[in-house]
């Protein structure tokens, strides 16, 4: 199990400047990551850079705040697309963003695992987030749903928990183990979150 979980989230804004503190950090990674630099910049310009660089910007930040050598790290993309250590098992990350708001997540200790999510709640009928409840929910979580006094937060509680637990495990399998979830509120937008962590999966 992790022997730390950090995170951080910030509303998506900036412009040529995030480029700029992208190019900067650079320098303070290992070579190896230039591919998933070249990734971020290659963005720049293209509707998703800000959430991108924003994401890696609150990384970089929790990175130097929990002391982790960012020079021994190799960054690269997944098979997914998804950006990951791949040479050290005592560090791990999740990034996550929905419209207007970035989310990150580190773990640092031995075997570090850590998935994270948000999402921004939107204006659903109460008939159409009964239909998406009904799409991925088994039986008893759609039963806990349909009898909740709070549907909205059922719904997206659960939502993220899933989605956060398939960034740390690759795979809805065995869904499981333990979560922190919570609200952020910004710019007039409602947002849930959820972070998986190793527990009893």
């Amino acid at each position: 199990m992790a022997e730390q979980i950090d995170f951080t989230a910030c509303v998506v804004s900036g412009g040529v400047e995030l480029l700029e503190r992208i190019n900067s950090a650079r320098e303070e990674y290992s070579p190896l990551c230039g591919g998933y630099f070249d990734y971020l910049s290659g963005k720049y310009g293209k509707p998703t850079f800000r959430q991108s660089a924003c994401g890696f910007i609150l990384l970089d930040g929790l990175l130097q705040k929990n002391g982790t050598d960012r020079s021994s790290l190799d960054l690269v993309r997944n098979s997914d697309g998804r950006p990951c250590v791949i040479n050290r098992r005592d560090v791990d990350f999740s990034i996550s963003h929905s419209e207007g708001a970035a989310l990150a997540c580190l773990a640092v200790g031995e075997n570090a695992g850590v998935g994270a999510d948000i999402q921004r709640v939107r204006n659903y009928s109460r008939e159409h987030l009964e239909r998406l409840a009904r799409s991925f929910m088994d039986e008893t979580e759609l039963s806990g749903f349909l009898e909740s006094g709070d549907r909205e937060r059922y719904f997206y509680t659960l939502w993220t928990r899933r989605e956060a637990f398939y960034k740390r495990c690759g795979s809805y399998h065995g869904f499981g183990g333990s979560f922190s979830t919570g609200i952020i509120t910004a710019c007039g937008r409602l947002y849930y979150y959820s972070i998986s962590q190793p527990g009893e999966d």
